[in-house]
């Protein structure tokens, strides 16, 4: 995309902002977390949190977020996931709460940076990352998953290209 995703625009904010704020009135905590400091381009209100391990990914977000996280259970979205639904982190949320992780799938497809993890994962999780495996598909073989199934695919789509963008552009426009 040429920038750190976190800040591009989305509508009258950066796509960081809407989609923390379409998923926040789901929870009682909200965690944000960057690689590094010198990711934050501009201050936001949420609590936000640093990989331990530098320039390992979306891994070292999920340990960041469970090594801080309030609660047992976290839902974790990556900021480039604008479809995302308050109801399937809900969902997500709650199927998580006996097992390690809940995440979506469908036709045999998941993100892993987009499910709820539970504190159990952790060892996992940070197991792998001492190790130098920094691949999350890898560590979600290795877990008590819940597969999410039968959800919309569409919710799952990330903002990878530039005409990505411009059909997220397209979809607030029509919204409004």
């Amino acid at each position: 995309m040429g920038r750190p995703k976190a800040w591009l625009e989305a509508g009258n904010t950066v796509l960081l902002r809407y989609v923390v704020e379409r998923l926040a009135p789901a929870f009682s905590e909200v965690m944000v977390s960057f690689a590094e400091p010198e990711q934050m381009e501009q201050l936001v209100p949420y609590r936000v949190v640093f990989d331990r391990k530098r320039a390992a990914g979306p891994l070292a977000g999920l340990e960041a977020g469970l090594l801080s996280a309030r609660h047992e259970v976290m839902f974790a979205v990556g900021c480039d996931m604008p479809y995302v639904t308050q109801s399937l982190a809900q969902l997500a949320v709650a199927a998580a709460r006996g097992c390690d992780a809940a995440i979506p799938r469908h036709d045999g497809l998941y993100e892993p940076v987009c499910g709820a993890y539970r504190k159990s994962a952790l060892p996992a999780i940070a197991g792998a990352l001492d190790a130098g495996n920094f691949v999350a598909h890898d560590v979600v073989e290795h877990l008590d998953v819940t597969w999410l199934e039968g959800q919309d695919p569409d919710q799952f789509e990330s903002l990878n290209t530039p005409a990505d963008l411009d059909r997220f552009h397209a979809a607030l426009a029509a919204q409004r």
